[in-house]
């Protein structure tokens, strides 16, 4: 569609990382990164990064160099560093995230989950096709006491961490209608399934029964 229309197609793939998925290899015409997340890694750099064809990535570094988005070398060395670890990390944080999503999926206190590699998710074929790998580290799941309830959640937990960003090592979570969509309209939130209740999680790769111990600590005493 994108082609038929003399459009370039540029995808974000932060989310997938390469490991999971590989925009250009579907036909994208440009890949974006946010490498502060997977690609890094460590919750230590802030980065970005863009891949496609080299006339394209020339036309990029040009307009990089004439505004100053230029990475710090010791940044740039940080990110290298962490992109060792990649695959590794990757495919622990999808396996991680299987399993806490089956946990939290059963539990009574939860009464939505969102995740593509669950077999009931609305997006679970598509995930297949394009994740063959695994789903991916992120997921969210709807607590139906709402926001009283998330904040009893966050605060039992002991482990896991109350933070906005996501792809660490460690799992974080954080409370989207109080940070990244905080600012998004009543009805936007409706239509993207943002409740009051919903906790998005960014797993890690710590063992996933310690993770399982903690959620389900901080869940204790919550009804659905």
């Amino acid at each position: 569609m994108a082609r038929a229309s003399g459009a370039r197609l540029v995808v974000d793939a932060t989310f997938a990382s390469p490991v999971l998925c590989r925009p250009l290899e579907w036909g994208a015409d440009a890949v974006v990164h946010s490498a502060t997340k997977y690609l890094s890694g460590h919750g230590d750099v802030v980065a970005g990064v863009a891949a496609g064809s080299a006339a394209l990535m020339d036309a990029a570094r040009d307009l990089c160099g004439r505004f100053g988005a230029s990475l710090d070398p010791f940044a740039a060395w940080l990110t290298l560093r962490g992109m060792a670890t990649l695959d590794l990390r990757v495919r622990r944080q999808a396996e991680n995230a299987l399993r806490l999503a089956r946990f939290l999926a059963e539990h009574p206190a939860v009464s939505r989950v969102d995740y593509p590699g669950l077999p009931g998710d609305p997006d679970h074929e598509v995930a297949r096709r394009l994740l063959p790998g695994g789903a991916g580290g992120m997921l969210a799941f709807e607590l139906a006491g709402g926001e009283a309830a998330v904040d009893t959640f966050v605060r039992g937990l002991r482990l896991i961490r109350f933070a906005p960003s996501l792809g660490d090592i460690k799992t974080t979570v954080s409370h989207p209608l109080k940070t990244s969509h905080r600012t998004v309209d009543p009805g936007t939130l409706a239509r993207l399934g943002i409740t009051p209740g919903l906790v998005r999680v960014s797993v890690g790769i710590e063992d996933p029964d310690d993770l399982i111990a903690d959620l389900a600590g901080a869940l204790e005493g919550l009804t659905a």
